[in-house]
């Protein structure tokens, strides 16, 4: 019996614990780590689309292609430009959600591209 009672007052203490804990602000670092987890995860995405786009870069010719380079080169001036810098805990954390923003901005307008550019004939 006195087994069955401390575990129900420690399985309580576990739930009241966990409830306490999602009300509690994130420490500094857990913010970085999780904003810096949604970057790594739209560099893979932007990874799925420029890879596309590349195969149909190699498909089309002339003035085609001119959309695809052009994405292309802001997808490499993102990932050249990209660098995890600041001083402090607020700049650090600025910088990241203004970046993680733009990578998600830019994979959308790839994705887009792409979109348009799958439906267009290729030349000959």
């Amino acid at each position: 019996m006195q087994l069955q009672r401390m575990g129900w007052v420690i399985g309580l203490a576990l739930v009241v614990g966990s409830i306490i804990a999602t009300f509690l602000p994130e420490s500094e670092e857990a913010v970085e780590e999780r904003l810096f987890a949604e970057i790594t995860y739209q560099m893979s995405e932007l990874k799925v689309v420029t890879d596309a786009l590349v195969l149909e870069l190699n498909r089309l010719q002339g003035t085609q292609r001119q959309p695809i380079e052009q994405g292309l080169n802001r997808a490499a001036d993102w990932l050249v430009t990209f660098r995890p810098e600041g001083n402090d805990h607020a700049s650090r954390k600025a910088y990241l959600m203004q970046q993680r923003d733009a990578a998600t901005a830019l994979v959308a307008d790839l994705e887009g591209l792409r979109a348009r550019v799958q439906g267009s004939p290729p030349t000959q």
